[in-house]
């Protein structure tokens, strides 16, 4: 059986944009699951995602636990053997306070592909020097909501916007460098028109769908 890690943020953990912080069942990695199910993918998949994760800065306001390069090791370790890591995060990042670029947050994107390539979590015992094979998803922008000022979180999100509809470039240059596999999620959904941050239910399984289709066709696994 194959097993996949995915490493997020609240759009993974299944925090959807109408349902009060309740943890939705049908989130994509379970879906995800179900479609591989139904093309003969037998996987086991692994949830290590939580919300507020950044890249690779510690949230000041909210704990340093947040910092995802601070704890990707440990998870690849603890959870090893890995055939694939599916990463999405970038979008916490957005934050007005951490003053970030979507090229910073490229490079904390960098970090994460660098940990991933070093540790060897991949299939084996725990004494094989085997790596996992690594998958980068450009998470999707924010919705134009977060431009509008009688949003209620329009301070902590403002200027968000603009760097989230940067950010496949951006990642697409380190990505390139790294010959790291990436999706622009872009592509095929994008963040509620109620919560510019976060995902519809449908949205989810949407996007899982074409995970699958593409770990079927295209993604080395």
């Amino acid at each position: 059986m194959k097993r996949i890690l995915i490493f997020g943020d609240s759009n993974s953990w299944g925090y959807i944009d109408n349902d009060d912080g309740f943890r939705f069942k049908e989130r994509w990695p379970i879906s995800l699951k179900s479609f591989l199910s139904e093309i003969d993918l037998n996987v086991e998949i692994i949830e290590d995602c939580l919300p507020g994760r950044t890249t690779n800065v510690d949230d000041a306001q909210e704990g340093s636990h947040l910092n995802g390069a601070k704890v990707l090791k440990s998870s690849l370790l603890a959870h090893s053997p890995i055939d694939l890591v599916i990463i999405m995060l970038g979008t916490n990042d957005l934050k007005f306070r951490f003053q970030r670029t979507s090229d910073d947050i490229a490079q904390g994107i960098n970090e994460l592909i660098g940990i991933v390539k070093e540790v060897n979590s991949g299939p084996g015992g725990w004494h094989d020097q085997n790596k996992s094979n690594l998958v980068i998803v450009c998470p999707p922008s924010l919705n134009k909501k977060a431009n509008d000022p009688n949003w209620v979180n329009f301070n902590e999100w403002k200027n968000g916007l603009i760097k989230s509809r940067k950010l496949y470039d951006s990642l697409k240059k380190v990505c390139d460098l790294n010959s790291t596999f990436l999706i622009d999620s872009n592509q095929t959904v994008q963040s509620s028109d109620l919560d510019p941050i976060h995902w519809s239910k449908k949205t989810h399984k949407i996007f899982a769908k074409k995970i699958a289709e593409l770990i079927k066709y295209q993604i080395k696994f």
